[in-house]
């Protein structure tokens, strides 16, 4: 009994030795917020760096929340309700215009081109973004950046963007498609991965030239509140290089990536559809998305903010109205932690995702 007893003694401290070693350990809880109603295959880089563990690589247990649209995002990172968000430059860099402005900064490119569409139905008399004044244009939500940028877009064709032309709030899918096809609305301003995601589902669309000054701008990257650059900076690192690696993934074999995002997501799936062509159509999604998320400019090294095409993208949006102020580089975005984020080993990533079996997914 005493024996029985001291082992006891011994026993206890220990099993409370190991489980604080296993807290010590737990993966640090993250929110990721992310600008869309729905994560579908275009945001496969985040859905596979959460399938395929990377995120547990880096020691995060990361929660993929869909908020809507990029301006929402900003404000709920602003306000703390996340940690880290992909979002598009709109109300970010309205509310970056003064330093007690939105507490945020961005340490990741995303998207090296403009993700923003304007379309109309096949058969509708516009032709070109000077017919849409006195027109009414679609957008997913008021909280979409696609009010800026079609603001933006709308003053770059010489139209006033606050009376020529009114912002409508249509949803998405289906819902934004009939409001078009029924004249609720005139056009839609819609990221591409909505678009193509209307064309995989057989719907009719026709792009209006929006220029190349504004298709070449840059647009999504990641941001967090300016103080975790500071107290949280390994969580910001670890974060950018989950999500390259996953965008790298992508890359390399685009149908693994989709059929991981429907598997993380499958309310993402089209439903009502031949499964090869809903495979068909998500590839068609999710290639149009990767193909803006690194450019030559970058020499390899992902995730860079070029200066230059930065510098762009403000006069733009100061050009058109949408901002009245310039705004430092520095409070916008930093490299600091690109070539942290770099490092890892690129080649075995891309030999991981040729050798994914989809049959084996659990």
């Amino acid at each position: 009994m005493k024996r029985t007893s001291r082992l006891r003694r011994v026993a206890l401290p220990l099993v409370g030795l190991l489980l604080t070693a296993g807290a010590a350990q737990a993966d640090t809880a993250i929110k990721a917020l992310i600008p869309a109603k729905l994560i579908n295959e275009a945001f496969s880089p985040f859905s596979v760096a959460k399938y395929m563990g990377y995120f547990s690589q880096e020691g995060l247990d990361v929660n993929l929340i869909a908020v809507g649209g990029s301006n929402e995002v900003a404000l709920a990172i602003n306000s703390g309700a996340g940690d880290v968000g992909a979002a598009s430059p709109g109300q970010a860099l309205v509310g970056l215009q003064s330093e007690q402005g939105l507490n945020l900064k961005y340490f990741y490119e995303c998207n090296y081109r403009s993700i923003w569409t304007v379309t109309v139905a096949p058969d509708s008399p516009i032709q070109t973004m000077k017919d849409l004044k006195g027109k009414r244009i679609g957008i997913a939500a008021m909280g979409s950046a696609g009010i800026n940028f079609g603001k933006a877009m709308a003053a770059e064709a010489g139209l006033n963007p606050n009376s020529d032309v009114s912002f409508v709030a249509v949803g998405s899918g289906a819902q934004a498609m009939t409001a078009l096809n029924q004249k609720v609305v005139d056009a839609l301003v819609f990221s591409s991965q909505e678009t193509s995601k209307f064309e995989a589902n057989g719907f009719k669309i026709r792009y209006l030239d929006t220029g190349e000054g504004f298709a070449s701008l840059p647009d999504v990257g990641l941001m967090a509140r300016r103080e975790a650059f500071e107290t949280n900076r390994p969580m910001l690192i670890g974060f950018a290089r989950a999500v390259a690696k996953g965008y790298l993934f992508s890359l390399a074999n685009p149908e693994a990536a989709v059929k991981i995002s429907w598997k993380l997501f499958p309310e993402s799936e089209p439903k009502n559809m031949d499964p090869k062509e809903a495979l068909e159509g998500g590839v068609m999604v999710n290639k149009r998305r990767m193909e803006i998320w690194d450019s030559p400019k970058t020499k390899g090294v992902l995730g860079t903010f070029i200066e230059a095409d930065w510098r762009r993208l403000l006069d733009y949006m100061k050009t058109s109205g949408v901002l009245k102020t310039d705004i430092p580089l520095d409070r916008v975005y930093t490299n600091d932690l690109i070539p942290e984020i770099n490092k890892f080993d690129k080649d075995e990533v891309r030999k991981q995702a040729m050798a994914f079996d989809i049959g084996k997914m659990k």
